[in-house]
């Protein structure tokens, strides 16, 4: 699935956007400029080279076309200065207006997320109470990734594609192309955008906010160079899409909304301590979990997940459809939908690795399977807690459950078929 609103993160990378593909792109969902310092007064290598002549398809006015492509040239000039790369070949342009932008959203979503893993997912989160059982999830994901974005890179094509809403591109769609550049030359010197569709779980994450916080960093960073009068307009286009994505996105998921948001600011953070110089390495050596994303001190020490297994199992007429690491951070976003955000992070914080494995038998009927190694035998039991309460709160009543803990250990259990009872009790229970 592209990423195109959003990035998706942990549990929500592996099932909403296990088939990326490496597109990426860009929310209206940004920290503010006047409040988050960005740490970016230091020079940017300049770039060396100029682009180079690009194709240019649009299906908007030729006139306005004209004039937006020249001010995406003046833009893929900037961005190499505040990356501190040069393009090494030229990126092809796509203008849209806005039907056939959504159009091609839409289209894209059709080709890489096929009806099988609708399906399996449709399933999962409606055991997990994600959604509800008479949810269309594909309609979901078509509103939840074409609300609120200006345009997208794909490394599969080397194209930018722009949203077009007027007959100008405005300081916020400015924004947003210089965050899609950035894309396009983290592709190019990289590679990262490609490599990491075959990431799964919780190493998703992470490449996903290493990517994003990048390019957040750098949209930032154009953003705080602009004159007075551009960062006012800016700031009042930013506000008009903030609320009208808000209005939208209340009628959506909040765990699919939030997990799909998460990776930019965590992202962004993280690159705030890692500090520009070093930002480059990241690509070539991921930091090894969320926990080192969310907490930069463990990221120093290189502290490493606990090794976490699960028994083999096969259950007839199901497929395992992920057996990876869920990872803290998704731990903390699917918890703070029962238990609120500030004590989910309590929760979750004292994670030590995980395994996570999840069969999966056409749209009605998935299989949860969370083992978990907590710090200490405290994480563990505030972990237990707060899956009891979700369990109580979101997950069907008709449902096979099981949450029970030894030491710093948890098992997590849960199956839409309660007739799989004792095979499941039977293969995992300590």
């Amino acid at each position: 699935m592209p990423r195109i609103s959003f990035a998706a993160c942990a549990l929500a990378v592996a099932l909403v956007a296990g088939a990326c593909g490496g597109r990426t792109g860009s929310s209206t969902t940004r920290p503010s400029t006047t409040s988050v310092p960005t740490s970016t007064s230091a020079p940017a290598r300049p770039a060396t080279t100029a682009p180079g002549p690009a194709t240019t398809q649009t299906t908007v006015d030729d006139a306005v076309a004209a004039a937006i492509r020249a001010k995406i040239d003046d833009l893929i000039l900037e961005a190499q200065q505040i990356r501190g790369l040069a393009f090494l070949e030229p990126v092809d342009v796509i203008l849209l207006d806005d039907a056939d932008y959504q159009a091609r959203i839409i289209e894209l979503l059709a080709e890489e997320l096929t009806g099988e893993e609708v399906d399996a997912q449709t399933a999962i989160f409606r055991l997990l109470g994600v959604i509800g059982p008479e949810a269309d999830l594909r309609d979901t994901y078509d509103t939840l990734f074409s609300t609120g974005t200006g345009g997208f890179y794909d490394p599969d094509t080397n194209e930018l594609v722009v949203r077009v809403d007027g007959e100008e591109l405005g300081p916020q769609s400015a924004s947003v192309v210089v965050h899609e550049l950035t894309h396009a030359l983290q592709d190019q010197h990289f590679g990262l955008l490609d490599s990491s569709e075959d990431l799964e779980g919780d190493l998703a994450y992470v490449a996903t906010a290493v990517i994003e916080g990048d390019a957040l960093l750098r949209e930032l960073t154009y953003i705080e160079n602009l004159g007075t009068s551009e960062r006012l307009a800016w700031a009042a286009e930013y506000s008009a899409s903030l609320a009208e994505v808000e209005a939208i996105q209340a009628d959506l998921p909040g765990y699919l909304v939030s997990s799909l948001q998460a990776p930019y600011l965590d992202g962004f953070f993280f690159h705030q301590r890692v500090g520009l110089d070093r930002i480059d390495d990241l690509f070539d050596d991921l930091p090894e979990s969320s926990e080192q994303i969310l907490d930069y001190d463990k990221y120093l020490g290189d502290e490493q997940p606990l090794p976490v297994d699960l028994p083999e199992l096969e259950l007839d007429g199901y497929e395992i459809y992920l057996d990876s690491s869920m990872g803290q951070k998704d731990l903390e976003l699917l918890l703070s939908e029962v238990i609120g955000q500030k004590q989910a992070k309590v929760a979750a914080a004292g994670w030590g690795g995980d395994r996570l494995r999840i069969y999966n038998r056409g749209r009605d009927d998935a299989v949860f399977v969370l083992a978990y190694r907590g710090d200490a035998t405290a994480d563990a039991a505030e972990l237990v807690a707060a899956f009891r309460e979700y369990q109580e709160a979101m997950v069907p009543s008709n449902s096979f459950s099981l949450i029970e803990s030894d030491g710093a250990e948890v098992l997590v259990v849960f199956a839409s078929d309660n007739t799989l009872n004792s095979q499941l009790r039977t293969a995992f229970s300590r």
